[in-house]
């Protein structure tokens, strides 16, 4: 499905994400019993499609299946699809669906169903974007799904395949529905049960699950996937510390994220396993460029090279951390080198002082938006609000729960700053990094010409040094506009209780091919 240097890159960015996972017994399965994982927050929404949200994808990613998944190495694999045969000009997509895949409510799972879910897509998706080059979606025969594009798009696949907001193939009737309106019928091995607001997910073994014959074992978020669980419970707890000791009494047995020093202190635990992951994610800070005082260039500047990057992520992450400018990780396919590097991390407050006076600020409100769900964004927001004072910005910040954030962010007045930790982006390649800029919905509030160009040039460029070079020079615009700031990478840890075997950490916590000893 990848050219041979594409892939060979991926699985070398593999490497890195893959530190810290250990390897489980693939013995003595037991089936049974419910498994209880504790998360950050609760998610904005629980229909897959329409948000991109972590809190949301650890939920759906267990009900709902793509045709094109990501394996443990991040490369595209078959999923849903049996196969999916690219014409010589990059124009037609034939997808051979799988046969005999159920559906949670009985009915089997047909090209028509997979056709409705992906127009679906285009209307309501979270990444909606990617089907702008789409020219038409048709249902060719029961079993085949064929999409026409306008022009080439060489990294369709990449984007299709993207868990981020993933595309989803839900029956026929449910995809027909308006966004956040669905029941959530998937063709996952988990079956949704019932989701209380500000306090949990409730999921069970579904039966008829059909695993996919292709594969030995699971793969990322593909693969042949196995439940041995009964049911899982998904419970949100904002709190560290009450995390942490919810995992240490039994409580809970798996954790999405432990804190760093508890980490540290339960190292020796023989009850509890720790298992780190680094790079996690980018810490960023956007800057809203369509509402004032941050509609201006010159501020924007100040405050990206008054920052101290290093207190900021010391204080963030407890130390796990490491100070990089780049908006792809080092060593992957579409790191950019150099560029952008001197604007980062200057800790210049003299300079700032003057493009302040520069900018024509008069001393008016800045909102920085943050939420009390990821102690990240917190603790970001806390530190840069007191970095900033210093260059004599009158900052508010105003603090709220993670979906009421997210609801307040997407709109193009009412905050100015607002700082959120990308993952999935930069663990799945550029084009989702990119997207984030481009595009009616941009998270900058403000259209900009450049980068919108060299986000079609990095989607068809049929060579990879072309979308390479187009990806550079969209970091280096990011560097000239200041839409958002990178302020580092963040490592996280996740833990499990010691009885839960087979558990390796991924993208989310995989409830799949795991059971209890």
């Amino acid at each position: 499905m990848l050219d041979p240097q594409t892939r060979a890159a991926l699985t070398g960015l593999a490497v890195v994400v893959a530190l810290g996972i250990t390897g489980g017994s693939a013995e003595a399965q037991k089936p049974g019993g419910t498994v209880i994982m504790a998360q950050q927050a609760q998610p904005p929404s629980t229909d897959a499609q329409t948000t991109s949200a972590q809190a949301a994808r650890n939920i759906s990613m267990h009900w709902a299946e793509t045709l094109v998944a990501r394996a443990e190495n991040a490369a595209p694999i078959n999923d849903l699809a049996e196969k999916v045969d690219i014409s010589a000009d990059g124009l037609t997509y034939v997808f051979t669906l799988r046969q005999g895949v159920m559906f949670h409510n009985g009915k089997e799972m047909t090209a028509e169903d997979a056709k409705i879910s992906t127009e679906r897509y285009a209307k309501v998706g979270a990444s909606a974007g990617m089907m702008t080059p789409v020219a038409s979606v048709a249902a060719t025969d029961k079993y085949t799904m064929t999409v026409k594009l306008k022009t080439a798009v060489p990294g369709f696949i990449e984007q299709l395949s993207s868990p981020r907001a993933p595309v989803i193939v839900m029956p026929r009737e449910e995809a027909a529905k308006e966004a956040n309106k669905i029941n959530h019928i998937g063709t996952g091995p988990f079956e949704f049960v019932e989701y209380k607001p500000d306090s949990h997910v409730a999921l069970k073994r579904f039966e008829g699950y059909r695993a996919n014959p292709n594969y030995t074992k699971r793969d990322g978020f593909g693969g042949k996937k196995t439940a041995y669980f009964d049911a899982i419970t998904i419970r949100f707890m904002p709190e560290g510390g009450a995390r942490t000791a919810a995992l240490e009494t039994g409580e809970v047995h798996i954790l999405e994220q432990l804190p760093a020093s508890a980490a540290k202190r339960l190292a020796a635990n023989k009850d509890i396993k720790t298992y780190e992951m680094i790079p996690w994610a980018y810490q960023t800070v956007f800057l809203n460029a369509g509402q004032a005082p941050t509609n201006s260039v010159k501020l924007r500047e100040a405050i990206q090279i008054a920052i101290d990057a290093e207190e900021i992520m010391a204080i963030s992450t407890e130390g796990l951390f490491r100070l990089t400018h780049g908006w792809q990780h080092p060593g992957s396919l579409y790191f950019a080198g150099d560029v952008g590097k001197e604007k980062y991390d200057v800790r210049d407050v003299g300079r700032a002082k003057a493009l302040v006076q520069e900018s024509g600020y008069k001393g008016e409100e800045i909102v920085f938006l943050t939420d009390n769900s990821f102690k990240n964004h917190s603790d970001t927001a806390v530190v840069m609000t007191e970095q900033l004072k210093k260059i004599g910005l009158n900052i508010r910040l105003q603090v709220t729960d993670w979906p009421t954030s997210v609801a307040i962010r997407s709109k193009p007045t009412g905050w100015n700053m607002f700082p959120v930790m990308m993952g999935i982006e930069p663990y799945e390649g550029p084009y989702n990094v990119a997207g984030v800029f481009v595009g009616p919905n941009n998270f900058q509030f403000e259209k900009d010409e450049v980068l919108e160009r060299e986000n079609v040039a990095l989607t068809t460029q049929p060579t990879l040094d072309g979308r390479r070079q187009a990806f550079a020079n969209i970091q280096r615009r990011l560097y000239e506009r200041f839409y958002a700031i990178k302020v580092g990478d963040v490592g996280i840890y996740q833990a499990t209780r010691a009885n839960v075997a087979n558990y390796q950490p991924y993208r989310i916590p995989r409830m799949w091919d795991v059971w209890f000893e």
